[in-house]
């Protein structure tokens, strides 16, 4: 990459700061106003909370990247030096938290959102955002020539999607969507050479402390949509304009989300439950169910992003591919047993 890891000192603290403050210190005027707004969840018998909840912490995370960026334009230094080249994350940014305010508000139905997140990332795709696809040795590149247009559409509406199901517990949607930021932002990929990235950690940081049990305010749909696209665009990039994360490590930290949701759905075909129902039985809830926090179960998350990470971009090149998977397995395999322990006890109830 052109820019490299020195690009993340064009992200200065003071942008930083104020998206971190913005985003934590609008949140409680968000939650004042949440009821007025009809963006507060109201316990069901699947929810691990007990009392009603704002669902606000998206408009936190829009605040908080706004004020950083009114912030950098203000201060006009080099990391804004192409404008035209923002509003293709932007503008599709927008879209995905209106969809989720339009979910958190209203409950349109799955066909309805499905087909909503379908046109953001076409609007995306429109707007000139292609997936990168870069090889980072030993992996190699990931191109799909012609069909690049929609196989970043694909890869746009797959994450979005991946993020929304992690809502379940919001501290875990925050650690694998900070990890994959983190990278982003430090490999200067994104407007700005990383700030975009960076801005969105920062806000992302602020949202945290009021989410840690019990709980103040929720990601809510609007969250999960804006962090699920801000994610997805860690591999985009515009041609010639933008950079991107290599395709490895843009995906890498989603594997334990991923690899969640697929224990769920496994549970459920195997107990005979309707795909579409929904539950709290992914593997990091019943961990909860066992008695773990929700903020140990994000950490346990979080790091094993972060291995998976590590993995890709350190140990594969200097290791070797065999190495890699070698200890991406045995990681894999201690994570699911001892996750499968200490819930054994627990019945599955969907």
């Amino acid at each position: 990459m052109r820019h490299g890891f020195a690009n993340a000192m064009m992200i200065t603290f003071l942008d930083l700061g104020l998206a971190f403050l913005a985003a934590a210190f609008s949140l409680p005027l968000w939650v004042r106003v949440a009821a007025r707004l009809g963006l507060v969840d109201v316990p069901q018998a699947r929810s691990t909370h007990t009392t009603a909840v704002a669902r606000v912490g998206g408009l936190a995370v829009g605040t908080g990247v706004c004020v950083g960026l009114l912030v950098a334009v203000l201060r006009s230094h080099g990391a804004l030096d192409a404008a035209a080249s923002w509003g293709p994350y932007l503008i599709p940014g927008v879209l995905f938290l209106a969809i989720g305010l339009w979910d958190d508000r209203g409950q349109p139905s799955a066909r309805a959102k499905f087909l909503a997140q379908c046109l953001a990332a076409a609007v995306a795709v429109g707007l000139g955002l292609r997936w990168e696809g870069a090889p980072l040795a030993p992996f190699g590149p990931l191109s799909f020539a012609a069909a690049t247009p929609v196989m970043t559409w694909l890869w746009i509406v797959a994450v979005v999607t991946l993020v929304n199901l992690l809502d379940g517990l919001d501290l875990i949607t925050a650690a694998t969507c900070a990890v994959v930021l983190g990278a982003a932002a430090g490999a200067g990929a994104g407007p700005g050479h990383g700030l975009f990235c960076g801005l969105a950690l920062a806000a992302l940081l602020g949202f945290v402390p009021w989410n840690v049990a019990p709980a103040r305010a929720f990601l809510g749909d609007a969250g999960t949509h804006l962090l699920g696209f801000l994610v997805a665009t860690a591999a985009l990039h515009l041609p010639g304009e933008t950079e991107a994360l290599p395709w490895v490590l843009a995906s890498a930290p989603l594997l334990p989300g991923v690899l969640d949701l697929g224990w769920g759905l496994w549970m459920k075909r195997r107990l005979g439950v309707p795909f579409a129902q929904a539950h709290n039985q992914h593997l990091s809830q019943r961990l909860t169910h066992a008695g773990w926090s929700h903020a140990a179960v994000a950490i346990r998350y979080g790091v094993l992003g972060v291995v998976a990470l590590l993995l890709a971009a350190v140990v594969a090149p200097r290791a070797g591919l065999g190495m890699c998977l070698a200890l991406a397995g045995g990681v894999l395999l201690l994570h699911l047993t001892h996750a499968w322990w200490i819930a054994r006890s627990i019945p599955y109830r969907f």
